[in-house]
């Protein structure tokens, strides 16, 4: 029987110790109530920091060095299909629009590893390695390229690449197996670029800045991609370099980024002709690493790091407001936090 109201949650984790996870977590969300369930883990994997759904597969990886056994992995429920990565400690991944391929950002070697899906969406082998050399004026973290993440445009076939390590957002046209670069925008200098999400018709951008901790808003032009604005993601707030995961609201009014220093979830609207900064929420924890919006619109779930927990928050989708729902549930080092393609079963 299907529980009415319920929603189920996938959560990558970090396995290494001091972590007890195993692998790929599973939550239940009430929808009702905003309570968190901790349900039966989902797949055995070493730091699957990353995790995406399509159709019925689930994707993954293991976020280690290259030697170390770097792998791909997809599940179609019943089987494990694994591919080794070409890469140090993979962070991201996405997969193309006409499903024909799947990216992996790798952080510690800054490339992206291109793969050929078949036609059930399982990866058959690696057809691009893509690599730009940069870096950036931090001397602590930015001494080389690190592809923090990958999108593929929905409206044309283009690749988009984060660099947080050269302050840079590349953009790759793809036509017949050839990922070719036409674009490259210079972000601001020791911005470091994290992540990126896109409107619906795809002329304008949001970037969440990890190190400057500064939201980019970029606009399409005729002579491509540039910068329109750049606001502080927590206005008079002491910086700690860790701002982290992005979310656009589904009807483009409001984005959601998390701060892990200062441990809380800031909102912007974002429908007019530029952004302003309207509120911000604690975490419930420490070093919010990943956050989601259900898709019903009426919750947000946050996951974080380094307290080990999830917690839930009601949305208030006219306003963009949060409120805590006071629920949460244990989850060892939670790094990614994904709704999933089927409602929770009891």
């Amino acid at each position: 029987m299907q529980a009415s109201g319920h929603l189920r949650f996938l959560v990558g984790t970090y396995t290494d110790s001091p972590s007890q996870s195993r692998g790929i977590a599973q939550v239940g969300l009430n929808q009702q109530t905003g309570e968190l369930i901790r349900l039966d883990d989902y797949y055995p994997l070493r730091n699957p920091s990353y995790l995406i759904q399509s159709q019925q597969l689930t994707y993954s990886f293991s976020e280690v060095s290259q030697q170390d056994g770097a792998q791909l992995v997809c599940l179609d429920g019943q089987h494990a299909h694994a591919l080794p990565i070409a890469g140090d400690y993979p962070c991201h991944m996405a997969i193309s629009a006409d499903k024909k391929y799947l990216a992996v950002a790798n952080y510690g070697s800054g490339n992206v590893s291109i793969y050929s899906l078949d036609s059930q969406g399982i990866p058959l082998a690696s057809v691009a390695d893509l690599f730009e050399e940069g870096q950036g004026p931090n001397q602590d973290r930015q001494q080389s390229p690190h592809a923090h993440q990958v999108v593929f445009q929905q409206t044309e076939p283009v690749l988009v690449s984060v660099d947080l390590g050269s302050d840079a957002i590349r953009f790759y046209q793809i036509e017949d197996s050839t990922f070719t670069l036409s674009q490259t925008v210079a972000m601001p200098a020791g911005s470091g670029p994290r992540h990126l999400v896109f409107n619906r018709a795809e002329d304008k951008a949001y970037v969440v800045c990890e190190l400057s901790e500064t939201l980019i808003v970029l606009h399409k032009t005729n002579q491509g991609w540039q910068v329109q604005q750049q606001v502080d993601l927590l206005p008079g707030a002491e910086k700690g370099e860790a701002a982290s995961a992005i979310k656009l609201s589904d009807d483009e009014r409001f984005v959601y980024v998390s701060c892990r220093h200062q441990n809380v979830v800031s909102c912007f609207e974002v429908s007019g002709e530029e952004v302003k900064w309207i509120s911000m929420n604690d975490a419930g924890g420490l070093f919010p690493r990943d956050f989601t919006t259900t898709s019903c619109g009426e919750w947000l779930i946050v996951a974080n790091q380094h307290s080990n927990n999830l917690v839930s928050y009601r949305r208030n989708k006219v306003t963009g407001s949060l409120e805590a729902s006071g629920y949460q549930c244990h989850v060892d080092a939670p790094v990614c936090v994904v709704e999933a393609n089927i409602s929770w079963v009891c």
